[in-house]
C-alpha cells in the first residue's frame, strides 16, 4: 500500500514530466527514460519510479523526461500514460516485449543508450551514463548545469584535467 501511494505521490507531484505523443518532439530537446511496465502496479515498475523520483533534480538539471507506457495503451484514461496509439508505436520502436517490465535510456538524438530488463536500475547508473555522453559533456564544460559536479570529486577532477590541455 505505501508504495502504490509513493507511486501516485510521484504521478501527482510531476506534471513537468508528463509523456507525450510523439518521439520526435523530444529529439534535441530531451533525453527520455521510458519505462514499460505491464500493469502501474507491477513491483518493478513501482521500485524504479521510488528510485527515479529520489533523483528528480539531477535527471531534471539534464533535461531528462520520463514517459510510462503499458501494453495496448492499458491506463491511458488515468492521463500518466500513453495512449494506446502511441504505446504501439513506442513498444515498436524500442522492440519490447510486452507483458515485462523494461526501461530504455534514449539520448537527445533519439536513440537508445541503454536497456534494462525485468531488473530495477540505480538512478546513478543512468546519470553517470548522461554525464558519459558527448553532448553533456559539452554542456559541462561550457558551465552549464554545474550543479552536479558539487561535492563530486571524480567529476570535478576529471572536467579539470580535461581543461588542462
Amino acid at each position: 500500500m505505501k508504495a502504490l501511494l509513493l507511486t501516485l505521490a510521484f504521478f501527482l507531484t510531476l506534471p513537468a514530466l508528463l509523456p507525450a505523443q510523439s518521439l520526435n518532439q523530444y529529439r534535441w530537446k530531451s533525453r527520455l527514460v521510458l519505462c514499460f511496465a505491464p500493469e502501474p502496479t507491477d513491483p518493478l515498475f513501482e521500485q524504479q519510479v521510488r528510485l527515479l523520483y529520489d533523483e528528480v533534480d539531477a535527471f531534471r538539471e539534464r533535461d531528462t523526461r520520463f514517459i510510462f507506457i503499458t501494453p495496448d495503451g492499458k491506463h491511458e484514461n488515468s492521463g500518466r500514460f500513453l495512449r494506446e496509439a502511441d504505446a504501439r508505436k513506442y513498444y515498436e520502436r524500442f522492440d519490447v516485449r510486452q507483458y515485462q517490465f523494461e526501461m530504455v535510456l534514449v539520448g537527445y538524438d533519439g536513440y537508445e543508450k541503454f536497456r534494462a530488463q525485468n531488473q530495477v536500475t540505480p538512478p546513478l547508473i543512468l546519470l553517470n551514463l548522461i554525464d558519459g555522453m558527448p553532448l553533456r559533456r559539452a554542456e559541462l564544460m561550457q558551465g552549464r548545469s554545474n550543479k552536479s559536479m558539487i561535492g563530486d570529486d571524480d567529476n570535478t577532477s576529471r572536467v579539470n584535467k580535461r581543461r588542462r590541455f
